[in-house]
């Protein structure tokens, strides 16, 4: 599935050369839906780099963010000057030349497009960096594929894909953008994470601006759900390590991050959100490190047990589908249990 003998840049340029030269080539270029930061500013960067890269051909691009982007993507896409849309004419699917799909691990999460997107007779290409995504059962219908589970973003994949492009420093900065989000700060970065990031900086990125772009003071809503979530609060044991737990109807990854900070191994927001029940849940590195329980794989064995939409990273996953939510965040909590190295 995966197609690392190539660059991303080769990748490109083969799918480009089965369009007809003479005309407009129509890009359609899907985010998962509620898209982070990591997400929208690789399908900006990638627009704007496979113009540069191919200047001889008509590109027509157009990014679709199903759902909506979620408020800090929304906030980052306004600074950051991004446009997408998130509804579509019935035909624009049908009728466009090539489709990529960035930053998504399982195609539940292109709904309401995903069964027209596998359907579409365009060439189709991922690039992601989801564990889940590597998945064969994940998808059917995809041309191409450039999956890099170890990255720790899709920006910093499109950064080394890229590596002989002359990045503006607009450009630049887009792509530190989203690296910075997902690799939490540089947190968990990598060297090649650290690699990508310097050759961005290099060409006028500052990491200031980067973090300047991430920072967007919580509005009323979200605050108001912070402080109903500690109300509700209640803990547990998992092993030796402690997990806090709340329900909420909203901003489940917001309070979720919330509980790590105010010390907890395991955090863990649940409740129901748009007639499904949604589950958010972050781990702490060293949780991560000493047991080696990737929050991802443990979403991804529910979602596919359940037939449901589950996935995300080694220390953050999210899970969602029809159930209690109570019910669902216990199976997690189960799972977890069960995934604890025996001693």
């Amino acid at each position: 599935m995966s197609a690392q003998s190539d660059s991303l840049r080769e990748l490109f340029s083969r799918e480009l050369s089965r369009i007809d030269k003479e005309q407009t080539a129509k890009i359609l270029v899907f985010t998962h839906r509620q898209a982070d930061p990591d997400a929208l500013c690789a399908a900006s960067a990638l627009c704007q780099l496979l113009a540069d890269a191919f200047p001889r051909r008509t590109l027509g691009f157009q990014i679709i963010v199903p759902q909506a982007a979620s408020l800090l993507g929304q906030s980052v896409c306004s600074q950051l000057g991004i446009k997408f849309v998130t509804d579509l004419e019935n035909d624009s699917i049908s009728n466009c030349n090539l489709i990529v799909i960035v930053d998504t691990g399982d195609p539940h999460l292109l709904e309401p497009y995903s069964v027209q997107i596998m359907n579409s007779r365009a060439r189709k290409i991922l690039v992601d960096h989801h564990s889940t995504s590597q998945s064969s059962s994940n998808w059917t219908g995809l041309d191409g594929s450039y999956v890099e589970r170890g990255a720790t973003s899709t920006c910093e994949i499109i950064a080394r894909g890229f590596a002989e492009a002359k990045f503006s420093k607009e450009l630049a900065l887009t792509l530190l953008t989203g690296l910075m989000f997902d690799s939490q700060h540089l947190g968990i970065a990598t060297a090649s994470t650290l690699e990508a990031a310097l050759t961005l900086v290099k060409a006028g990125a500052e990491i200031d601006a980067a973090k300047g772009a991430l920072h967007n003071k919580p509005d009323r809503s979200e605050l108001l759900a912070r402080v109903k979530s500690a109300q509700r609060l209640q803990y547990e044991q998992v092993g030796k390590y402690l997990l806090l737990k709340t329900e909420v109807s909203s901003f489940h990854a917001s309070v979720a991050r919330m509980l790590l900070m105010i010390g907890a191994d395991i955090g863990m927001a649940y409740g129901e959100s748009d007639g499904e029940a949604r589950v958010s849940i972050r781990s702490s590195q060293s949780f991560f490190k000493e047991t080696g329980i990737d929050l991802a794989e443990e979403a991804k064995k529910i979602s596919d047990s359940l037939g449901f939409v589950g996935g995300g990273h080694p220390t953050a996953a999210s899970l969602s589908g029809n159930a209690v939510p109570v019910e669902l965040a216990n199976k997690f909590i189960q799972g977890l249990k069960f995934a604890l190295p025996k001693t």
